[in-house]
């Protein structure tokens, strides 16, 4: 290969802007959306912010550490940022109003989520909700529930396939057709195994 002296092969970058790569846990991805914002600082200033001019999410997730892949571009015109630095990422969002339930009360089929609700009656009800998140045992919900509903944490139910997971909210839904097959449900728990 020849390459004539007036031929550009390689460039080097310069260190204004500069890029970051941050690692987001999956548990709040609910909370990067196309106008949030960001702020940089390191342990090397750290009386000092540095701006994001924009970030964009890479398409995957790191298997391992259950995190997102964030590259943010920030300025640095007096090339305060350095490669190899460590920083803080801040995101500044605005509190969302959910309501929590324990994590531990929400039936997961792969499909849908559910959680059984006691209504006025002491009936059991199931009920299809949208979960926004999970953290320390508290799962927020988006949809589904209202404030003052009862669910049902533990205790009552191990369902352990799809087909026990329907067997059980239709037998709840209609349960005069089934007073007579299925035991009482009040503080006896009810296990419904596909045989282990």
């Amino acid at each position: 290969m020849n390459i004539s002296k007036d031929k550009v092969v390689a460039q080097i970058q310069g260190m204004d802007p500069v890029w970051i790569s941050a690692a987001v846990p999956e548990s709040i991805a609910y909370l990067l959306k196309d106008t949030s914002q960001f702020e940089i600082s390191v342990p090397a200033y750290p009386d000092k912010t540095f701006h994001v001019e924009k970030w964009n999410i890479l398409p995957s997730v790191d298997q391992t550490t259950r995190t997102l892949q964030v590259r943010l571009q920030v300025s640095n015109k007096d090339e305060f940022l350095k490669p190899g630095m460590n920083a803080y990422l801040k995101l500044n969002t605005k509190s969302q109003e959910m309501l929590l339930i324990p994590s531990q009360a929400v039936i997961d089929t792969g499909k849908e989520q559910r959680v059984i609700t006691v209504d006025d009656e002491g009936k059991f009800v199931p009920k299809q909700i949208h979960v926004l998140h999970e953290s320390q045992q508290q799962s927020g919900i988006g949809s589904g529930l209202n404030e003052g509903d009862t669910v049902v944490v533990s205790g009552l139910f191990l369902i352990d396939s799809e087909a026990n997971i329907t067997g059980a909210l239709e037998r709840m839904r209609h349960p005069e057709k089934t007073e007579n097959s299925m035991p009482a449900m009040s503080e006896q728990p009810v296990n419904m195994h596909s045989g282990h």
